[in-house]
């Protein structure tokens, strides 16, 4: 016998469904646990992720929060997490903002978490981090889930299937453990609200003055659109011919870039280089100057025309404007929809040992950064539970008795984070008198 009468040759199987950022956050926990004595040597931790290459989000750094930062303080090692602060120096010193009208004049700025690091993160630099000493299968793409004799069989697409005591649904937004576990649950609903995402060349030193260099910038436009540049430190780009994304969306789908464009994309796949991170949300309710229907399907050159009128509409600071013109690097503008299950429309806890976390429990939008923080709180605090269970010679108890608890504190905890971020969403995309007046309250009130 090993510990707590549990058989020497019987494993604790916990397989999870997803290696996104929950999933593997939570699996480097547990096998860090494991590795330092604290979780018991029959732990067995698998994390199964359908896709073999990774999605093109992975080009995009992630806002850490307070929160954030304090969950992978926790997950990680001291040697870990200074390593992920030590790559992850993008030279913003604090997590506030400076807020400022299309034409650059300054409506209010804010310091905290001030010199608290690191406040960005290069998606693969954070992933890489978080796979150390993980058994991730890539390419197995889980089809059911479903209980058997006690334990839980997951069912692959190849025909395959495995058994295990846990299984932790980390499959993010559209979670298909969710929608077999909780059916009335299939799909989170769009909100009225796009995020398009860009990077600029421009050399930081050559931003219009009026722009903070070391935190982030928000330009709230008259049109329910905000704009936030990010300044984000590191090695110089190369040269970039100006106007090239709008030089190749005039010639056609089938442009071939100029060698300066080859090169500032290839530095970019280094997560040392420094630019300008553009993120511009747009309200495509109806009112405005969104996006519209059909902003799917609109192509790269559709995109650049469409970015570029809604910032001469508004009065932009016509600065700013040629910045975007001259600077926007090609193949780096994406856009998504923004997802969320709504406040008080939560997922309902399941009696057994079928778990959710990240966006598979709650789709936080990603203002603040309050998407990846609830992501990382629900890893640490699920680990935290599962080191206390009897199953895993803990003495709090066992599982089933502890899950429901830690199910309060994950939806307690996302509440918030998702009223705070659609309320940051609602008052920084609106126009006319609503508008004015929200731009106003900025100025007497520590909303970001």
């Amino acid at each position: 016998m090993t510990t707590d009468s549990h058989p020497s040759d019987e494993k604790f199987k916990v397989i999870l469904v997803g290696g996104g950022t929950a999933g593997l956050a939570t699996a480097h926990f547990l096998e860090r646990a494991k590795k330092e004595g604290w979780a018991p040597s029959y732990l067995q931790v698998t994390v199964y992720e359908r896709n073999e290459e990774e999605s093109n989000s992975v080009r995009y750094p992630l806002q850490l929060s307070h929160d954030a930062r304090s969950a992978l303080q926790t997950i990680l090692s001291p040697h870990s997490n200074g390593s992920l602060v030590s790559q992850s120096n993008y030279g913003i010193t604090h997590g506030g903002v400076n807020i400022v009208n299309p034409d650059l004049s300054h409506l209010y700025s804010n310091v905290k978490h001030q010199n608290e690091q690191p406040q960005w993160v290069h998606r693969k630099v954070l992933k890489d981090v978080l796979s150390e000493g993980v058994n991730i299968v890539k390419g197995k793409r889980v089809i059911r889930v479903r209980e058997v004799e006690g334990k839980f069989e997951v069912v692959f697409e190849d025909g395959g299937n495995e058994l295990a005591d846990l299984v932790v649904g980390a499959d993010g937004i559209g979670s298909l453990v969710r929608s077999q576990t909780h059916p009335s649950f299939p799909n989170f609903p769009l909100l009225p609200y796009v995020l398009v995402q860009f990077k600029l060349a421009t050399p930081i030193a050559q931003l219009p003055v009026m722009l903070n260099k070391d935190s982030q910038n928000i330009i709230l436009g008259n049109q329910c659109n905000s704009l936030h540049t990010i300044p984000l430190h590191g090695n110089e780009l190369p040269h970039m011919t100006p106007r090239s994304a709008i030089t190749l969306s005039d010639q056609g789908p089938f442009a071939e870039p100029d060698s300066t464009v080859l090169a500032v994309q290839q530095a970019l796949r280094d997560p040392n280089t420094g630019y300008v991170l553009v993120r511009m949300y747009l309200n495509v309710s109806g009112e405005g100057a969104g996006a519209g229907a059909g902003w799917e399907d609109l192509t790269e050159a559709a995109w650049i025309d469409k970015i570029l009128n809604i910032l001469r509409n508004d009065g932009t600071d016509k600065g700013l404007v040629e910045v975007v013109e001259n600077d926007l690097i090609p193949g780096t503008i994406t856009a998504t929809g923004i997802v969320s299950n709504g406040p008080g429309k939560h997922v309902p806890y399941s009696n057994g040992k079928v778990v959710l976390v990240g966006d598979a429990m709650h789709a936080v939008p990603p203002t603040n950064g309050n998407g990846v923080a609830a992501a990382l709180k629900d890893a640490q605090g699920l680990v935290e539970t599962l080191l206390g269970c009897s199953e895993m010679a803990g003495g709090a108890g066992p599982i089933a008795s502890l899950l429901p608890q830690t199910y309060h504190a994950s939806l307690t905890r996302s509440e918030i984070y998702l009223k705070e971020s659609l309320h940051l969403l609602e008052i920084s995309n609106q126009s006319g008198l609503s508008g004015f007046i929200h731009k106003s309250t900025l100025r007497l009130m520590d909303m970001f």
